[in-house]
């Protein structure tokens, strides 16, 4: 695992954390010269977390790029980490080259927000594949029943924002995230965007 640095051009922090394997000098250079690309498209870039991962004939390489007010995340996977890393920047260059304009106006736009309440729930376990096969078939229907009920382990709150469609299909596809709930600054109403299996968006409108 490498620590923090700073960027070729000193303008902001990189962290570059590598699984399953040492991370060389090369490779790590690698990486500086592939974001200077984008260094020289963007602007206001925070910090920048690259994760590097080996895992025998699949070589993967994510990059989370943080900005003031939103972060782009990209992700990329061959059977070389060089190629990985070539994939992972020129979709990041992809995106930011497409939003940038929208980006910058984005940032300085007065965006109003709501506090929704999300309850994290726990997932089942798996305790019935070990019970004894001794136990009596009432009381493995009722240790079922109990299983069934999901528990609640913590309560969050999260902002709900209000967003064009436009500016909810880029957060879509910036932040990599498989669906986004927001308030539609067309009609005011809640509606959830969420990516289909063909790669489209789809969006719910909740009446």
């Amino acid at each position: 695992m490498a620590r923090p640095q700073a960027s070729p051009e000193d303008g902001y922090n990189v962290s570059i954390v590598a699984k399953h394997f040492e991370a060389t000098d090369a490779i790590r250079n690698y990486v500086f010269d592939k974001l200077n690309k984008v260094d020289r498209l963007a602007d206001r870039v925070i910090d920048v977390q690259v994760t590097l991962d080996a895992q025998k004939l699949d070589q993967s390489c994510a990059i989370m790029m943080n900005f003031d007010h939103f972060h782009i995340k990209v992700h990329g996977n061959t059977d070389n980490m060089y190629s990985a890393i070539d994939k992972c920047t020129d979709r990041l260059v992809r995106l930011v080259r497409k939003y940038k304009s929208k980006l910058q106006s984005h940032r300085f736009k007065d965006l109003s927000t709501v506090d929704i309440h999300v309850n994290v729930v726990q997932p089942l376990q798996d305790d019935l594949k070990v019970i004894n096969e001794d136990i009596e078939a009432e009381n493995a229907r009722q240790t079922a029943e109990e299983m069934s009920l999901h528990q609640i382990v913590a309560k969050e709150i999260v902002k709900l924002k209000t967003l064009t469609q436009d500016e909810a299909v880029m957060k879509m596809e910036i932040t990599g995230e498989p669906f986004l709930v927001y308030r539609s600054e067309e009609d005011k109403r809640l509606r959830v965007i969420y990516r289909r299996k063909d790669d489209n968006y789809a969006i719910l409108v909740v009446q």
